[in-house]
């Protein structure tokens, strides 16, 4: 009987974490209104589409990345003092050309996306292990992830610290602040399979940098969208000596496949499905991991709407069950975060960054 019990108080934790993602997922419905999207027309989409299949990307999707062996040109922007080290913001020119000819042009339109940022928490001196962390979607600002990925206690653990820029983020984001939500578009699912593209290169470059830099070795830690990013980075590379998954987005098509929305032109179930293929090219449920499942660590939350929980379980079955922690509540409404952050801490000792 206590048994039951514990089942139905953990399954009303995760309805009302869950009834509070859903206030979330409504607002960006409300926003796209107010959005400008790219005009085009049914033929010009599909075409765009088809461009996925015709290279075999859909069938074969690590061939769509590019991970450049090059440095680039960087230069340190900003620099300050900070507790026991120096704070840097660190710019690089991204390169990156979009694989698909035809949207190559509108995604070179946006100048400050051409400039990738690298926000860094030093103590100064060469081979000190860095955790590497990627925020989540809309957000990317240094001091708020110093707060979220709670950089000063890794820092006192004798631990660097850096921050990824996503493509089209923070600084990297449209003027136009109706587009500051370009990276996800469902009904614009070439342009996203680019900017997935755009994130694993100059994440590539990232760590490019980091070894220049005189970095030791690294891992990674991503939330949400960083959860995404670090799944399919360790599905890419095995640089990273370990990848954490914070209630990671695994597969984007629920809720937010292109059948999730009302396409600008008359599109049959046929067209939907190949759209919706392009649309989950990048899922990490197409890979298998690049590290060991020693490597890496994934915590979800059973009641969340906004990164579904379904298909983290599978990732996690996929990829040889590795270290987890799965939570009661939803995406931003958690209700065992201390057993979180356990298994976080802990995590990085089992790894030898602690």
């Amino acid at each position: 009987m206590p048994e039951k019990e514990t089942a139905i108080s953990k399954h009303v934790l995760d309805t009302i974490g869950g009834g509070v993602d859903s206030l979330f997922l409504a607002v960006p419905r409300l926003l796209k209104h107010f959005r400008p999207a790219r005009q085009a027309d049914r033929q010009t989409r599909e075409q765009e589409a088809d461009f996925y299949f015709d290279h075999g990307y859909t069938h074969r999707p690590e061939t769509f990345f590019t991970l450049p062996a090059t440095c680039p040109d960087y230069r340190v922007v900003e620099e300050k003092p900070y507790p026991g080290g120096t704070y840097q913001l660190i710019a690089y020119p991204s390169g990156y050309a979009p694989q698909n000819p035809l949207i190559r042009e509108y995604f070179g339109s946006f100048p400050a996306n051409r400039t990738g940022y690298l926000a860094r928490w030093t103590h100064g001196d060469p081979g000190r292990k860095t955790v590497l962390c990627l925020h989540g979607y809309m957000l990317g600002e240094p001091l708020q992830a110093h707060r979220m990925f709670k950089m000063r206690k890794l820092f006192e653990m004798g631990l660097d610290t850096a921050l990824f820029i996503a493509p089209f983020h923070w600084r990297r984001a449209p003027e136009n602040r109706s587009l500051r939500g370009i990276f996800l578009q469902p009904d614009d699912v070439a342009m996203t399979c680019e900017c997935f593209g755009q994130a694993m290169h100059d994440l590539e470059l990232t760590q490019n940098i980091l070894a220049d830099l005189g970095a030791g070795k690294n891992g990674i830690v991503g939330a949400s969208l960083g959860g995404y990013f670090a799944g399919l980075y360790a599905a890419l590379s095995d640089r990273a000596a370990f990848s954490a998954m914070m209630v990671p987005a695994v597969n984007l098509q629920r809720p937010f496949g292109p059948d999730s929305v009302d396409l600008p032109f008359e599109a049959d179930p046929e067209l939907v499905e190949k759209l919706s293929t392009v649309w989950q090219l990048h899922s990490p449920l197409n890979f298998t991991p690049k590290i060991s499942a020693e490597k890496m660590l994934i915590i979800a939350s059973r009641g969340d709407r906004i990164c579904p929980f379904a298909p983290v379980y599978a990732l996690w079955e996929k990829w040889g069950r590795p270290s987890h922690r799965f939570m009661t509540g939803g995406h931003w409404l958690a209700f065992n975060a201390k057993a979180r952050g356990a298994a976080w801490y802990g995590f990085l000792k089992e790894q030898g960054f602690a």
